[in-house]
């Protein structure tokens, strides 16, 4: 009986298997129609309870209003009342939208719209960009997968991948900061000052060669919607930050945004990429292992091919021959060599013998160290690897000490002041980078009138430390000069960073500079992973590191929000980028007014007190900042130096990434040659500061005679790197060093020779090389900020 009762649950348990594989099978495909009919109900619901939950808040407000007696707390109270009203009005203009997929009838587009196409900007790159060849680079590590969403999906190389290089609707100009088309040939601004309509490029196709429809770009939001995929970020960020997508025809959508943005932005900021539709026909609950070395067909010029994914050793990627903008003004000069090859070497000393021996044809070398000593070799003197100093207008990362406010002593406003005061930044810029780099203002630094001008870094001062540091009660003194209070508690607190070389003696500095004024830095140096996690979820006192922004416009929500530092219970809310654990009121309406200004005067006004606000507080204290890159690279990768673009956009945060350099592959072949032949060709020192804030724009270079090859010379050498990009004001000693570019091209220089260390420095790069391929924190692959990215921005030059 027990045998035949044992054989009846395994004949069952199969049949209850194969139902449930069954059912998943049937749900099989995006199941698009039946998706967007039950988010549409959801976002109802939602907003429902949304309009609820802050009438209900207004209600409260308006009662402890009435109840106020001090003129001074009842003006804070009534501050907020327009935040709340703000919201319930912004929650029922979504109501009255009706669905959030909505499909309409091309006559109900509104008549008079007034449509741009933005042909009007300057041409990026050069003209005398040629296609072919490949551009070869590394990774530290193979990915854990090609896909672009999911568990695993933010890794090293995605940026190559994804981020880089698909095309949006529409995208920003990398100099003017204007929109230009992408997939969209042209766009409108419609009445209500929240939608923007566009007209989607007739030609525009995927690189498989699928015709893009409007469509494409609803299912670009189901796939981040779908419970079958890893998305928390998306899937807060889309439900809160757009109100409705309209697909009229194929040709036409808009997209609506809960409020106004400024007028120059809208477009970027409902700009979104497709979604290949025709992909997804296996989408199911198995989607992640399914897809997991898959890369889709995008709008991209390049390609993944099955071959081309050799795991563990390599990705190259493709140029797609018959790319439906290769001739497009904006594209046409980019994108040119004809592979880009990304090899896996975890040996970071390694993959920089192979850049010396050709193997490699970039290579990034910010780092004084790389610049002055380890660029200084035959292949460099000889002309066969050129060194370029490239000054950018990129955000500067706010590269710092990150303090945990809710964690003693760091909860006491004078003891963080005090802190600030103890740090030695300048002896840091001094000695660690040689002067190349200057200290960080503030917070946000690089976003022109965004950036408030007030904010300066406070100076390093062992007196006015020691001032605070009595007035919260530290005034006795042990025998190892360490403050302490009259219970004897020290004053110590924490410092956690990842522990590679140039960090750790940055951070050992900091510590011996910070003993002068009584303060106890305890060194917590651990792996670069463990360093994050343990800053993501609340368990530092204090946390080097650097979160990164892009242009337009700084991202505060995710950074000051108390809805990103505790839960509802009152418990430190982790894997949030408010890493301050810090929240307030007035920070709380601050911040939610950039993400939902109306105007850029509106953004800069709430920007300003933020940032007044962070400097206060002393929530961050400001290290350093590079505003160039200095990248190593073969001769034969040539690079523009015209009236448009100077070496790269002003925009591009790594000059790889603006992707306007081209191989030329008879300078090349021509290179080898002279290598075998013993011929050399001018050393090539470049000085791009064209873009540099700080300096007088020159005039205007001829277009590319800095690109034209040398005649050669006499001599063979070995070859060496270029940079990479970190932000900072160079010391005069390195603008006498470097020659400026010139009308008649770049003159050769004479590198002079820095003291070398006896330290190897090998390990530092692979820091440099990870950051050059994570996306800045916070940063999705739409426009705006997210309630919890929580991904870090590794810094141009370490590890």
């Amino acid at each position: 009986m027990i045998k035949h009762f044992s054989i009846i649950c395994l004949l069952l348990s199969f049949f209850l298997t194969s139902c449930r594989q069954d059912e998943n099978e049937g749900i099989r495909g995006l199941q698009s129609e039946a998706f967007y009919e039950r988010y549409n109900n959801y976002i109802i619901s939602w907003l429902q309870r949304q309009i609820a939950e802050e009438k209900k808040a207004l209600a409260e407000l308006e009662e402890r209003i009435g109840a106020a007696t001090d003129s001074e707390e009842k003006a804070k109270l009534e501050a907020n009342r327009e935040p709340i009203q703000r919201n319930i009005e912004r929650y029922e203009f979504r109501l009255s939208l009706g669905d959030y997929f909505n499909f309409a009838s091309p006559d109900t587009i509104p008549d008079g719209l007034v449509w741009e196409d933005g042909m009007d900007e300057p041409e990026i790159g050069s003209p005398k960009a040629t296609k072919g060849g490949a551009f070869r680079y590394f990774v530290p590590s193979f990915p854990p997968t090609l896909r672009g969403l999911g568990a695993n999906s933010n890794n090293s190389i995605r940026g190559e991948l994804y981020d880089n290089i698909e095309i949006y609707l529409t995208d920003l100009h990398p100099d003017t900061q204007r929109s230009i088309p992408g997939v969209a040939r042209e766009w409108a601004l419609g009445p209500d000052g929240r939608t923007v309509f566009f007209r989607l490029d007739p030609e525009a196709k995927f690189n498989d060669g699928h015709p893009i429809v409007a469509e494409d770009f609803l299912t670009f939001s189901v796939l981040r919607l779908s419970d079958f995929v890893d998305s928390i970020y998306y899937k807060q960020y889309l439900r809160e930050q757009f109100a409705q997508f309209t697909v009229y025809d194929d040709q036409t959508l808009a997209v609506t945004l809960p409020e106004p943005k400024p007028v120059e932005l809208m477009a970027y900021y409902c700009s979104i990429p497709p979604a290949a539709t025709h992909f997804y026909d296996d989408f199911g609950p198995d989607y992640e292992e399914r897809y997991q070395w898959l890369v889709p067909p995008s709008t991209a010029a390049y390609r993944v091919k099955p071959e081309d994914v050799i795991k563990g050793d390599s990705i190259t990627l493709t140029r797609v021959d018959d790319w439906w903008l290769k001739d497009r003004k904006y594209y046409r000069y980019r994108f040119n060599a004809d592979r880009l090859s990304y090899r896996v070497i975890r040996d970071i000393p390694k993959a920089w013998e192979l850049f010396r021996a050709g193997e490699l044809d970039y290579f990034p070398i910010t780092l004084p160290e790389f610049y002055y000593d380890k660029s200084e070799f035959e292949a460099v003197f000889d002309g066969y690897i050129e060194r370029t100093t490239w000054y950018n207008r990129y955000p500067r990362i706010p590269w710092g000490l990150y303090l945990n406010v809710d964690e003693a002593p760091l909860d006491d406003k004078n003891v963080r002041r005090g802190v600030a005061h103890a740090m030695n930044w300048q002896k840091v810029i001094d000695i660690e980078f040689r002067g190349d780099a200057s200290r960080l203002p503030g917070f946000t630094t690089g976003y022109g009138d965004i950036t408030n001008p007030d904010i300066q870094a406070k100076p390093f001062s062992v007196q006015k430390a020691r001032e605070y540091f009595a007035a919260a009660g530290y005034t006795e003194e042990a025998k190892d000069g360490i403050l302490m209070k009259e219970n004897g508690e020290r004053l110590e607190i924490e410092l956690t960073y990842a522990n590679v070389p140039q960090r750790a003696r940055m951070m050992l500095r900091l510590m011996q500079e910070a003993k002068k004024a009584g303060l106890s830095i305890l060194l917590d140096g651990r792996d670069g992973t463990s360093a994050y996690r343990k800053g993501v979820g609340k368990e530092h006192q204090m946390l080097y590191t650097g979160w990164g922004f892009i242009p337009p416009v700084p991202a505060f929500y995710e950074y000051f929000h108390s809805r990103n530092a505790f839960d509802e219970q009152g418990n430190r809310k982790a894997q949030t980028n408010n890493v301050f654990s810090y929240a307030s009121d007035r920070m709380d309406t601050l911040t939610e007014g950039t993400r939902n200004a109306r105007t850029r005067e509106e953004f800069i006004r709430a920007a300003h007190e933020i940032q007044e606000i962070v400097a206060e507080e002393d929530l961050f204290i400001p290290g350093y900042m590079i505003d160039f890159s200095r990248v190593a690279t073969w001769r034969w990768v040539r690079w523009p130096m015209n009236e448009n673009t100077h070496f790269a956009p002003p925009l591009a945060y790594i000059p790889m990434e603006s992707y306007v350099y081209w191989i030329d592959e008879e300078m090349r072949e021509d290179t080898l040659a002279a290598r075998r032949e013993g011929r050399t060709f001018p050393e090539v020192d470049r000085l791009v500061d064209d873009y540099r804030e700080s300096a007088e724009q020159e005039a205007e270079p001829e277009e590319e005679e800095a690109n034209e090859p040398e005649q050669a010379n006499e001599e063979s050498v070995e070859e060496e790197p270029v940079s990479d990009q970190e932000g900072a004001e160079a010391a005069p000693e390195l603008e006498q060093a470097l020659p400026e570019a010139t009308e008649e091209g770049y003159p050769e220089s004479e590198q002079p020779q820095a003291p070398k260390e006896e330290e190897e420095l090998e390990e530092r790069i692979i820091e440099e090389i990870e950051d050059e391929r994570v996306p800045p924190a916070g940063i999705p692959a739409i426009p705006g900020d997210l309630e919890n990215p929580a991904s870090e921005e590794e810094e141009g030059g370490e590890e």
